[in-house]
């Protein structure tokens, strides 16, 4: 892995570790605040929730780095090598497709959504969104990766 790259992937990791404790500690406060202190915050929840959807597309990235989302598996080690990299290509190529799809209709809504403002906190819903289209370009590029392996893979069964 570059430089580069290893740097975004330490800066995917601490994005998503960030969010998923500010998650946690919006959720823990509200409770505090609601059941205990018997004054709610106002703001937690709709921030809990913003982070939430930061969290699951920055899992997204980070388990497509890992090659760990959920695949069907069965049959696969059986196959000849060739076809076993035809599927990973195929799968990279689907990855890719649906990478592009979300990125396109992700920028849409988010520039939409760029002039509407979050009701209890002090930024665009825009920034919410904004995650769909990064995240999609981040997995994007990771099913390029992926595809261009079982290209070399291909490549090398030729020979």
């Amino acid at each position: 892995m570059n430089p580069l790259a290893r740097l975004a992937a330490r800066a995917v990791d601490a994005l998503a570790v960030a969010a998923f404790a500010g998650m946690f500690v919006c959720v823990f406060a509200q409770v505090i605040f609601r059941y205990f202190l018997g004054d709610p915050l106002v703001w937690s929840d709709e921030l809990g929730r913003y982070l939430f959807v930061w969290c699951a597309f920055l899992g997204w990235i980070v388990a497509a780095r890992r090659r760990s989302h959920l695949a069907v598996s069965i049959g696969g080690e059986g196959l000849p090598s060739r076809v076993r990299a035809m599927r990973a290509l195929l799968a990279a190529l689907v990855a890719l497709a649906f990478a592009g799809i979300l990125a396109f209709y992700g920028l849409r809504i988010a520039a939409r959504n760029w002039d509407v403002d979050t009701t209890t906190l002090f930024f665009s819903v825009g920034v919410v969104y904004a995650i769909v289209p990064a995240a999609a370009l981040a997995v994007g590029l990771h099913a390029l990766a992926d595809a261009k392996a079982a290209l070399a893979a291909l490549a090398g069964e030729r020979r």
